[in-house]
């Protein structure tokens, strides 16, 4: 067997660059694998906001918080679902978290909390926007690692897969992982796996959720944990949450699938258009405020899809709703992409659009009497204009994927732990790799990021001590 390190982390993102500079900031033989050939995972697509209380960004800006009022809020937003023990450790260590992130480099975009209308929001300000989204977080990364690299504690290994789980009489002894063509067997006394959720693998989006949405994703981030870890007697947990984000469209420009192209939010542009499933009804009020609300809307769509409809008049006068230029608006609409259609009249935008022509027509046909006198079945209270000049046009939205719910289950202590419930020896999980689960069935703003940065340092700092 290859080298023995003391602390061995697979994943070099959110989770587990802390994870290494914590135990290699102890004196600790470090060793960092990624498949990849450069650091950052997911947090080259992220946002990467982030959520704590306490902190001196708000106390700066006058803002009184403490991790009581953040746990308590996150309770709210969740309705009480979700890991209480894990959500109460991430929030009782996120301030410091966000010091430590300040004092490595990191910046966040307008320097204090922020509330966030993405999500439901909290109480007060607590979400910190990254300066460069997640390109501040893994700049502050890398200049971290060359340090640690540089000091010899802290061995690094990209594009090297993770592939299997070492056990000796029942205890986590290393991994063997893949280079190329080179299979190697590396030993350690502990593992730590950040790799990720499962977005990017097909297969675990089937076996799961029973579907495969559109999905956000980094194509080296496939759940490659899981397996092993059932193979080495561990389980999942929240397999029975999902919730996607609302709204995104196809994107043809980028190797991921979807995301959110329209400015959708009602909060910042209150819409002009209407929504229809694929039976060609609306099926919420457009102007719906509840984030979760929306998002639970669009899940219980077929596919998770939607088709947003407006014509001619909406176009003109509207604010726009997408974040495209209208030159390349009208070149998808004129396209022969199927989620784009533009046509003279309701009956041949149905056809196009694969609807049935007679509900679509009746769909709008109400819609337009309710709009006449300001008062909607739906109960939407933005009625600005009718849909009734044509051309009309329509654009397939979708429920897309930019996270997974179920993950490998740990105890308070990151454990991995067994179908039996005992931890396995040897053996750590933080980040999206144990799921967002245990933060609740809902989006708390910035939790998801913060919580993997929050438990990678936590188990840097303190496994093996």
């Amino acid at each position: 067997m290859h080298n023995e390190f003391d602390v061995l982390v697979v994943g070099a993102g959110t989770a587990g660059v802390p994870a290494v500079l914590g135990a290699a900031a102890r004196g600790l033989r470090v060793a960092l694998v990624e498949a990849a050939e450069e650091i950052g995972g997911t947090l080259h697509l992220s946002s990467a906001s982030i959520s704590a209380a306490g902190t001196s960004l708000q106390k700066a800006a006058g803002v009184e918080d403490s991790a009581d009022a953040h746990f308590a809020d996150c309770l709210r937003i969740n309705h009480g679902t979700g890991d209480p023990e894990l959500l109460r450790l991430w929030v009782d260590e996120a301030g410091d978290m966000i010091e430590w992130l300040l004092a490595i480099g990191w910046t966040c975009d307008p320097g204090e909390a922020v509330l966030a209308p993405e999500h439901d929001l909290y109480d007060r300000p607590r979400t910190y926007r990254s300066t460069k989204q997640g390109f501040s977080l893994i700049e502050a990364y890398q200049a971290q690692i060359d340090k640690a690299v540089a000091n010899g504690n802290l061995t690094l290994m990209t594009g090297t897969r993770f592939c299997e789980l070492l056990l000796d009489h029942g205890q986590v002894c290393g991994i063997v992982a893949k280079s190329g063509e080179e299979v190697r067997e590396i030993a350690a006394k502990a593992v730590i796996l950040t790799t990720g959720g499962f977005s990017g693998s097909a297969r675990h989006w089937q076996e799961l959720h029973g579907l495969v949405p559109l999905r956000y994703h980094v194509e080296t981030v496939r759940g490659d944990a899981i397996d092993p870890v059932r193979t080495a007697g561990g389980r999942l947990w929240f397999t029975d949450y999902c919730l996607p984000a609302f709204g995104g469209t196809r994107r043809l420009d980028s190797p991921a699938s979807a995301w959110i192209h329209s400015d959708i939010l009602p909060s910042r542009r209150p819409p002009w258009e209407i929504y229809v499933n694929a039976h060609g009804e609306r099926f919420m009020p457009e102007d719906e405020p509840s984030i979760d609300a929306r998002e639970r809307a669009v899940m219980a769509q077929p596919n998770w899809a939607f088709w947003m409809i407006w014509d001619e008049r909406i176009r003109e006068e509207a604010p726009p709703v997408f974040r495209w230029s209208d030159e390349q608006l009208d070149e998808l609409l004129r396209g022969d992409n199927e989620d784009f259609v533009v046509a003279e009249n309701i009956g041949e935008l149905a056809r196009l659009c694969g609807l049935p022509e007679k509900t679509l027509t009746q769909t709008v046909t109400l819609y337009n009497a309710g709009q006449a006198v300001g008062s909607d079945m739906w109960r939407r209270q933005h009625l600005p204009a009718p849909i009734a000049r044509g051309p009309f046009y329509a654009v397939r939205h979708y429920g897309c994927s930019i996270s997974c719910y179920p993950g490998v289950q740990v105890n308070k202590d990151l454990q991995v732990v067994s179908t039996t419930g005992d931890p396995i020896e040897g053996l750590y999980a933080a980040g999206e790799v144990i799921g967002i689960g245990f933060l609740g069935h809902g989006f708390l703003s910035g939790s998801i990021v913060s919580s993997a940065i929050t438990f990678g340092r936590k188990l840097g700092r303190e496994v093996l001590a």
